[in-house]
């Protein structure tokens, strides 16, 4: 049994990779620059949040530059956060780029009053074409003013793109 297994698990590794080095002569993210999906980015909790997260809009202008807008519900209020991208690397597969951001949202504390969030956020993300049209993207970064105390992020986003 462990031998079928392994045989099976080599297999599929192997026509893996081998479908990612046939779509590797050709960058899959150059034709398509709209995409729609879902990104969750960490920390969530308010008032300490970048609200990141949600529905995603993401569209790349050029071949490196691109923007996004996510919507979330942080606490009981809807968030906003628009971002900009600057790829550094472009690669047939894979992207690696930089951005920052800027979330809004408001929040009322416990036995506190309604108040605005505008948390700025600094990043590093990894945005990797599954399919031409499937991508996944993972990204790292920093976040602080905006009446947050600020810290790391963290997230994870998954796009189809038109």
């Amino acid at each position: 049994m462990k031998g079928i297994i392994k045989t099976v698990s080599l297999a599929f590794i192997v026509l893996t990779l081998s479908a990612f080095s046939a779509m590797a002569g050709e960058n899959l993210s150059s034709q398509y620059g709209f995409g729609t999906g879902m990104q969750v980015t960490f920390p969530m909790r308010p008032p300490q949040a970048l609200p990141a997260s949600g529905m995603s809009v993401r569209v790349w202008i050029s071949d490196f530059y691109g923007v996004e807008a996510n919507f979330f519900v942080v606490g009981s209020a809807l968030s906003f956060t628009p971002r900009v991208f600057l790829k550094v690397i472009n690669l047939e597969i894979a992207d690696l780029y930089v951005g920052v951001g800027m979330g809004i949202f408001a929040y009322a504390p416990p036995q506190d009053a309604l108040m605005l969030y505008t948390p700025l956020q600094g990043l590093i993300g990894l945005e990797m074409r599954l399919t031409p049209r499937v991508a996944l993207n993972g990204e790292v970064g920093i976040f602080g003013f905006g009446g947050t105390g600020g810290g790391v992020t963290s997230g994870l986003g998954l796009h189809f793109y038109f």
